[in-house]
C-alpha cells in the first residue's frame, strides 16, 4: 500500500510581498498545536524573519519546549530572531480595568459603579481579546505565530471581533466622548476582521490527529470560521506513524487506518493544503529537535 507524507508549504509561514504574516495554529486540545507552533515560529525566524510566538492557551508549554520562562513580557530566544510571549489573563484583566477606569469621571459613585461592572465574569474574556487584538494589528514583527487555546475557545475568541464590531456599529452614542471612543474601537475591530479574512496576511492552520473525533471537531471549527469569512489554508495531521511501521503486523494496521482517515480528508478539503507530521520517538524539546522536526514538516 503506498503511503503519502506531504509537507507544509513554506509560503504559509513567511511574509509574502513584504507584508507581515499572522499564523494561527488551532485544534482540539492535545493534538500537538504547541509543538507545531514552536516549530513553525523557529522555522520562520531562521529564514530571516523577525518572529514572535504568542500563546493564548492557559495550558501552553512553549516555555518548556524552548527551556525558558515565558510571561507577559517579550522573551528573546538567544541567537535567533524569535521572541516568545504569553497573554496572561490576570495581567490582561488588570491592565484592561485600569485603562477603562482612567476614562471615567474621578468621582466615587461613578468609579464604584464601573468597578462593579468590570468584575463581571465576561470582563476577563474581553481583556484577553483586546490584548490578542494588539498582536493581530501590530506589524512590528514580520511573522506573528499564535498558539491558540483549544478549538472552541479559539473560535469564540476570533468571533468576538464580529460580535463586538456589530455591537459597536449599532450602539447609539450618548456623548461626543463616547462616540469618539466607539468610533476608534469600531475601526480597530474592522481592521482586525480585515486582517483575519485576508489570506495574504493571515494563515489559519488546523492541527488534528488521524482519528475520528479530533477530525470531526476540526471540521466543525473550520466550518464555523468559514461562516465568518476566515478561510483555513492548511490541515496538519499530527503523529502519523512513519512508513517503516508498515512492516509491523501491529503498527502496519494502525498506519493503514491513519492513512485511510487522511485519504478521506482530501476530497472534503480540496482548497486546503494537507500536511502530515510524523510521530517522533521522543518529546520535542529544545532548538535542535525543533529544527529537525521542521525539516520533516516544512518544504
Amino acid at each position: 500500500m503506498p503511503f503519502t507524507y506531504e509537507k507544509l508549504p513554506e509560503e504559509l509561514l513567511v511574509p509574502l510581498g513584504g507584508r507581515p504574516r499572522k499564523v494561527f495554529f488551532a485544534g482540539k486540545g492535545g493534538v500537538g498545536k504547541t509543538t507545531l507552533a514552536c516549530t513553525a515560529a523557529l522555522f520562520a525566524a531562521e529564514r530571516g524573519n523577525r518572529t514572535v510566538l504568542v500563546t493564548t492557551d492557559p495550558a501552553s508549554h512553549i516555555g518548556e519546549v524552548f527551556g525558558v520562562e515565558v510571561g507577559p513580557a517579550l522573551r528573546k530566544i538567544p541567537d535567533t530572531d524569535l521572541w516568545l510571549v504569553r497573554i496572561d489573563p490576570k495581567a490582561a484583566l488588570e491592565n484592561y480595568q485600569q485603562a477603562v477606569l482612567a476614562t471615567v469621571p474621578d468621582d466615587a459613585e461613578t468609579q464604584g459603579r464601573v468597578r462593579e461592572e468590570l468584575n463581571s465574569p465576561c470582563t476577563e474574556e474581553v481583556a484577553v481579546f483586546q490584548h490578542f487584538l494588539d498582536f493581530v494589528l501590530d506589524d512590528a514583527f514580520d511573522v506573528t505565530v499564535f498558539d491558540t487555546a483549544p478549538t472552541g475557545h479559539t473560535v469564540r475568541l476570533l468571533q468576538l471581533a464580529w460580535d463586538y464590531a456589530g455591537e459597536l456599529a449599532g450602539k447609539t452614542a450618548l456623548s461626543s466622548e463616547t462616540a469618539a471612543l466607539d468610533a476608534a474601537q469600531l475601526a480597530r475591530m474592522q481592521a482586525a476582521i480585515q486582517t483575519l479574512q485576508d489570506p495574504g496576511a493571515t494563515s489559519m492552520l488546523f492541527v488534528t490527529l488521524p482519528e475520528m473525533t479530533p477530525i470531526a471537531e476540526m471540521e466543525r471549527a473550520i466550518a464555523d470560521l468559514g461562516r465568518t469569512g476566515i478561510a483555513t489554508q492548511a490541515i496538519i495531521v499530527n503523529e502519523v506513524l512513519p512508513e517503516e511501521a508498515a512492516t509491523s503486523p501491529l503498527f502496519g494496521k494502525r498506519l493503514a487506518k491513519q492513512m485511510m482517515y487522511i485519504d478521506d480528508l482530501r476530497p472534503r478539503h480540496p482548497a486546503q493544503a494537507l500536511a502530515t507530521a510524523p510521530l517522533q520517538d521522543d518529546e520535542i524539546l529544545g532548538v535542535a529537535l525543533l529544527q529537525q522536526f521542521g525539516d520533516q514538516l516544512m518544504r
